[in-house]
């Protein structure tokens, strides 16, 4: 009885110590394993993770491409204009179209006809440009646009169109007859030189025999106007209508400024209306 009690306390004395060691184990490999069943990241020694490196060098190429733009811009002095910036330049330029004398222009001063002529023609010059940049200045894809912003667009440039077509159709062919009449280039004079030159011809002649003389004519050409009396009926037409050329240009002026005033307040009402971000 004593030796079978001896063999049982034995046996359980194995058991206990298996147990143990299977707990331990268990509770080294729990360790390892985290509360989602996934091994555990080691601690951070201050370096990076190739993901995160990633996008800081991503981050850092964009910033370098930002940089590298706009020192192209600074070198090439570009600078885009806005709706805003055409707008005030074209308003300027009404302060610079020339007035129109009190008792107006003398037609047969040709100095003063072209000196108001060459005025107004350069104001006209720079609001052609500042409208070709209206374009750039209004420009998005189609898809970004709503349907009120396409037809506001479109107002827009059949103003802006109807604007040039005035001042191009009644001003400028009344400014270039003056400032660039038709020409022709004519014979003014024929000059003759008689020379005398000495030939050979490969003889023994004498040198007062071997001269012969030659006969040179020179032509001087200069442009002379085809139709003085048009010309004259032209300064004639352009100053007796040069107060309403100056109220053409400067209305056309005005209604432009105006165009892109209510341009702009409808673009305003139209972004705060745009239903387009609660589509999904």
């Amino acid at each position: 009885m004593s030796t079978s009690k001896e063999e049982a306390a034995a046996s359980n004395k194995k058991r206990k110590a298996m147990d143990e060691s299977t707990t331990t184990v268990k509770s080294k490999k729990s360790s390892k394993l985290n509360g989602n069943g996934k091994k555990d990241k080691p601690a951070s020694n201050g370096k990076s993770t190739p993901s995160s490196t990633t996008s800081e060098n991503s981050a850092a190429a964009a910033a370098a491409a930002a940089n590298s733009l706009e020192l192209e811009k600074a070198n090439d002095g570009y600078k885009p204009l806005s709706l805003e910036d055409i707008k005030g330049r074209i308003k300027s330029l009404c302060e610079r179209v020339p007035n129109v004398p009190t008792d107006g222009l003398d037609p047969d001063d040709e100095g003063q006809i072209k000196h108001w002529a060459t005025q107004l023609q350069a104001v006209i010059e720079e609001f052609n440009l500042l409208v070709c940049c209206i374009s750039a200045a209004t420009y998005k894809w189609q898809s970004e646009r709503s349907g009120a912003a396409d037809q506001n667009l479109s107002v827009l440039s059949a103003e802006l169109a109807n604007s040039q077509d005035q001042i191009s159709s009644t001003v400028t062919p009344r400014l270039t007859n003056v400032l660039a009449p038709v020409v022709d280039l004519v014979v003014d004079k024929v000059v003759t030189l008689k020379k005398k030159d000495k030939t050979t011809n490969g003889t023994t002649t004498s040198d007062a025999d071997a001269q012969e003389e030659q006969e040179v004519k020179q032509n001087h050409y200069v442009r002379k106007q085809v139709d003085p009396s048009f010309l004259k009926l032209c300064a004639t037409i352009l100053s007796r209508n040069a107060p309403m050329i100056r109220q053409v240009v400067l209305c056309n002026f005005h209604k432009i400024d105006k165009c892109m005033t209510d341009y702009l307040h409808a673009q305003v009402k139209d972004s705060q209306h745009d239903s387009r971000g609660f589509a999904y």
